[in-house]
């Protein structure tokens, strides 16, 4: 049974788990569930709903401020979008460039941008440190390659305004440059800048484990059915009783249900992205493909294919998935995927796939995550991240907490926390609109 947040009503505990790699080489701590711990009622100053890196982000920094912090969430440990990404750490979420931000909003927002986006990713790797947490953390340089001549232009030209006005240190690759490195089909150019790429399902076991030795309670196999405004408090109907709450964070992102809460129904577009790795490549693919040390590589497409060299020799080759939950698992979309992956690196036409799954990325109708608290800090969400979250929604769970308590450190003039998410006009019709998108890629986007 595949989850649906367009058709589902709510994640289920019976929801099938990824058949991701990532699950296959590693298995998450056991964490305490309504199941084995039943309550007539729960009482708690802050209710994290979402247990991915945004909700245990929210409920270590809530707990470090000394509140009473309860996490619950749906399904296992990693079961949504932070056991199943690439793990790929970006400064940046959204899908706006900086020179697209200062085109819309001046200088000085895009300026303000990049710094929260930079602290996402320092923030990342400060508790990493901090923690010790053994995520996989590998660093090595992350290309951006450009699929036309056009879009190699447009690609250096926005380099150069990155390195000119925001004091970037990216390096312009010509195509004889990608030729001279990797023998990918198909490239006109690049940019090259530092990357660094972790295993997402253990970052969010770390995650976890922090957040309980900071006092936070983590409740898993506990779907949220509905909330009740009692005025001065919130009740949360969970399957095995309620929970009481001056306070809720909704950190449930592309894992929301078609119809939960109304600050954020209809505000966002569940999407799916799938994932293949292949077996290992022998000493000679990896020759061929110049495949033969830790890289992440993402292209210019509007359907976007990413992909990157992982510690044991396999590829990670990511790209858009199916438009419906229940045509996830379709073989059709597997080998549309290869197809993509040998099209780009034909010497490896041959080589077996050993894992594919997909997983759902929450889009914003602006491409602008969101951070956001209403009805007088009594309630606050963050989601939108566009498939880019993996440093940016553990921060972005940091800063919700910090909003909830009031924390006027913050820029409050930043899109990311001025405005809510907008809503999407004729939300019934998002799925049909994505359709004629990616009917749209599949003819002009080869």
């Amino acid at each position: 049974m595949i989850y649906d947040p367009l058709v589902s009503t709510s994640v289920s505990p019976l929801h099938t788990k990824p058949n991701s790699y990532w699950h296959a080489d590693y298995q998450c701590q056991t964490l305490p569930s309504s199941s084995v711990y039943p309550f007539t009622e729960k009482q708690t100053d802050y209710l994290v709903i979402g247990g991915g890196y945004t909700g245990l982000s929210a409920a270590i920094s809530l707990s470090e401020a000394g509140k009473s912090v309860t996490v619950i969430d749906a399904h296992a440990l990693g079961f949504g979008c932070s056991g199943r990404n690439a793990g790929f750490v970006l400064s940046g979420s959204g899908r706006l460039s900086l020179s697209a931000i200062q085109d819309k909003w001046g200088p000085e927002t895009a300026t303000g941008m990049q710094q929260e986006f930079d602290s996402a990713v320092a923030l990342l790797f400060e508790r990493i440190e901090r923690y010790n947490m053994q995520v996989d953390l590998v660093k090595g340089p992350y290309y951006k390659l450009a699929h036309t001549q056009k879009q190699a232009a447009l690609l250096h030209a926005s380099a150069n305004a990155m390195n000119r006005q925001f004091n970037g240190n990216a390096e312009l690759l010509s195509q004889d440059d990608i030729a001279s490195r990797f023998s990918i089909r198909s490239v006109h150019g690049g940019v090259q800048t530092p990357g660094a790429c972790v295993n997402p399902l253990k970052l969010v076991d770390e995650y976890a484990r922090v957040a309980l030795a900071k006092g936070a309670q983590l409740l898993y196999q506990t779907p949220a059915l509905r909330i009740e405004d009692k005025k001065s408090y919130f009740n949360v109907i969970t399957e095995k009783g309620p929970i009481r709450a001056k306070h809720i964070l909704l950190a449930t992102n592309a894992y929301t249900p078609k119809q939960f809460h109304s600050s954020i129904d209809t505000k966002h577009f569940p999407v799916q992205s799938s994932i293949l790795v292949t077996a290992p490549l022998n000493k000679e693919m990896q020759q061929e493909t110049g495949l033969n040390h830790a890289a992440s590589f993402m292209d210019t497409r509007t359907m976007k294919y990413y992909y990157r060299v992982l510690p044991d020799g396999r590829l990670l080759f990511g790209g858009r998935g199916a438009v419906t939950g229940k045509d996830a698992d379709n073989e059709k979309e597997k080998q549309r995927l290869f197809n993509a992956m040998a099209a780009s690196f034909p010497s490896l036409r041959h080589i077996a796939v050993d894992h594919f799954w997909s997983g759902w990325v929450s889009v914003s109708m602006d491409s602008m995550p969101r951070i956001f608290t209403t009805d007088e800090g009594r309630i606050g969400y963050a989601m939108g991240y566009c498939g880019s979250g993996v440093s940016f929604s553990a921060f972005a769970g940091m800063r919700l907490a910090q909003r909830m308590l009031g924390d006027n450190s913050i820029n409050l003039s930043l899109p990311l926390y001025d405005t809510p998410l907008p809503t999407y006009p004729l939300p019934q019709l998002r799925r049909l609109a994505l359709q004629g998108l990616y009917q749209w890629a599949k003819i002009f986007e080869r």
